[in-house]
């Protein structure tokens, strides 16, 4: 029961320092990612699955640079195994199961055949919709994996002011 108390503790602790910053370059993310898709897809006339593939390899750019500098206080040189790598491996995550719901909504709804200029703007957003689903899947685990893992306070000194690791008891 106590272990159960501290993870719980613990998970908390990382929502409150990190978690509005971490919600902020989502939302971010998603506009760009989403504004991307519209552009590739609706206005390019690209097929969705390249356009989802796109739109998420650009966005996850500043994704990472947003995440790095400002959700966990890094600076300097990323860290090769320890950051960029980890990073990508969840875009890569985020890219393959968003562009499989893209391609799997866009063809159970029958839009993947009808032309661009001939769909209605709900279909034209279809992709979107299966994009958003599938990262909202990632996102939570995504937070804890890059706290804890990667960027995290108790791995890189102290952030936001807080010192010192998970494993020292929160002032009372």
């Amino acid at each position: 029961m106590a272990a159960s108390t501290t993870a719980l503790q613990d998970a908390l602790q990382k929502v409150r320092t990190h978690g509005l910053k971490y919600s902020a370059v989502s939302v971010i993310n998603v506009i760009v990612g989403q504004g991307l898709l519209v552009f590739f897809s609706a206005i390019l006339g690209l097929r969705p699955a390249p356009s989802n593939v796109l739109a998420v390899c650009i966005s996850a750019v500043p994704a990472y640079y947003l995440s790095r500098a400002w959700v966990w206080g890094k600076s300097g040189k990323s860290h090769l195994t320890k950051e960029v790598l980890p990073f990508w491996g969840f875009a890569l995550a985020g890219l393959v199961l968003s562009t499989g719901a893209v391609w799997t909504a866009t063809h159970v709804t029958g839009i993947a055949d009808i032309p661009v200029d001939q769909r209605s703007l709900v279909e034209k957003l279809v992709p979107n919709v299966a994009n958003i689903v599938a990262f909202g899947v990632l996102w939570v685990v995504k937070f804890f994996v890059l706290d804890a893992y990667m960027f995290g306070r108790h791995h890189h000194g102290p952030v936001d002011g807080l010192d010192g690791g998970l494993d020292e008891p929160a002032p009372a």
